[in-house]
């Protein structure tokens, strides 16, 4: 099979202007203004013969022209278009490269057959889950990362800062070694979810591409731009090598998700404690009301401003239980111990810093402020008393082995959670 007749993306210079390239095209996408309206210019993934990739450009004039012959998928012979240099401004680079090329009116774009050259389906280039702290510093690439989709929870809609409605999809992939937590968000988030439904090979094994690698708080997460796409199962040699090692149970599949979890399950309070070792380390949902806390002097812990652990008093001074230092100024967050009935019974649950600011609005300095001393107990905790709750808990081995009754929440919303039209 001759290919010296093409060109090939890897030898992109901006000296010239007519190429014969053969471009199976990976993904379409366009920005957005501010005003939330797409542009009619849009963005375009391409792969050559010699697994050279390229972002292509095709300007508002000629949009129309051809996003009407473009498929996601398909082989085309691209030839004539212009090499243009990438600027220190222009951030999310979906490869690393110097160069993108930008469509002009000589541009034509013709469908290829596959029998003439070879090009492959899908090509990436990989970061480690352990490389991706350091890549979160930055905003100049986007990053392609391939795991195992660990247990999770289905979809779920939220009211973000701006009291808007958004859907959020939520969970953790490993490649045996490192996890990191994925958040899509809206459409893509649909998109995910209504694509997972389909899977027949569990656990599923996702390749996320041009995915943007960032941090909330001090966790690394990845998340969705529009350049990112996903492969689910996808038949290449970085999924099958992760299967083999799960075959092999090279990696631990205590936390992986073996099932299509579409729906919530809602699980009464007697059978919670009933719970197995298959359920170690799982998240559940339940709805309960939440009637009187089981300790009113103790309403928050400090904690180090390093390492996060629990800080104690240690001849008079904040003494980290993790690093071992003095800690001048700790930081405080709430910790609350409070009984959960049902119809059927109920458990004593801990909700920590992140669940109760989402109650009362307030940090615990802030209450502080307020006037409150470290020893009484704030009355605005109270509000929290007397209402129906959805609750997120995870179930840990104490609860499992030694039949521990306190829970830990990890996510709380008053009122009921209704699948399809769900309370914020």
């Amino acid at each position: 099979m001759a290919t010296k007749k093409f060109d090939s993306f890897n030898s992109l210079t901006t000296t010239k202007s007519e190429w014969r390239v053969p471009s199976r095209v990976l993904n379409l996408w366009r920005g957005y203004r501010k005003t939330g309206e797409p542009f009619k210019g849009f963005n375009l993934l391409l792969l050559d013969h010699k697994r050279s990739r390229v972002h292509a450009f095709v300007p508002y004039n000629l949009a129309d022209q051809f996003e009407a012959i473009i498929e996601i998928g398909n082989l085309y012979l691209l030839t004539n278009f212009t090499v243009k240099e990438y600027t220190t401004d222009d951030k999310f680079r979906c490869l690393r490269k110097h160069v993108q090329i930008v469509f002009n009116e000589e541009t034509q774009l013709d469908i290829l057959h596959e029998n003439v050259v070879n090009v492959e389906n899908c090509c990436f280039d990989f970061f480690e889950i352990s490389e991706l702290h350091t890549l979160s510093k930055q905003n100049t690439y986007l990053t392609d990362v391939v795991g195992i989709m660990e247990d999770h929870e289905p979809i779920r809609k939220i009211k973000n800062r701006n009291d808007v409605i958004q859907s959020q999809f939520v969970f953790n992939i490993t490649d045996g070694s490192s996890s990191v937590r994925v958040t899509f968000w809206d459409d893509f988030a649909k998109h995910l979810a209504d694509s997972l439904k389909q899977a027949t090979d569990f656990p599923v094994i996702l390749i996320i591409g041009c995915a943007r690698v960032t941090t909330w708080g001090e966790q690394v997460v990845v998340t969705n731009v529009g350049a990112t796409n996903f492969y689910i199962n996808c038949n290449h040699r970085s999924v099958v090598e992760l299967r083999k090692l799960l075959l092999e149970k090279k990696i631990t599949s205590k936390s992986l998700s073996t099932e299509n979890r579409s729906a919530v399950q809602f699980y009464k309070l007697e059978s919670i404690p009933r719970l197995g070792p298959d359920h170690v380390e799982r998240q559940i949902f339940c709805k309960v009301k939440i009637t009187n806390f089981q300790e009113n002097k103790i309403w928050f812990k400090t904690v180090c401003t390093s390492c996060y652990a629990t800080t104690v008093k240690l001849n008079s001074e904040d003494t980290c239980q993790g690093c071992q230092r003095v800690v001048q100024y700790p930081d405080k967050q709430f910790q609350l111990v409070a009984m959960a009935f049902d119809d059927t019974g109920y458990i004593l649950i801990i909700m920590e810093d992140r669940e109760v600011k989402k109650l009362v609005g307030k940090s615990v300095f802030q209450i502080g402020e307020e006037g409150t001393k470290d020893e009484e107990f704030p009355p605005i905790l109270n509000n929290i008393l007397g209402k129906v709750y959805t609750l997120k808990i995870r179930i840990n081995s104490e609860n499992v082995l030694k039949k521990s009754n306190y829970y830990l929440v990890t996510d709380i919303m008053e009122g009921l959670y209704l699948e399809g039209n769900q309370q914020q």
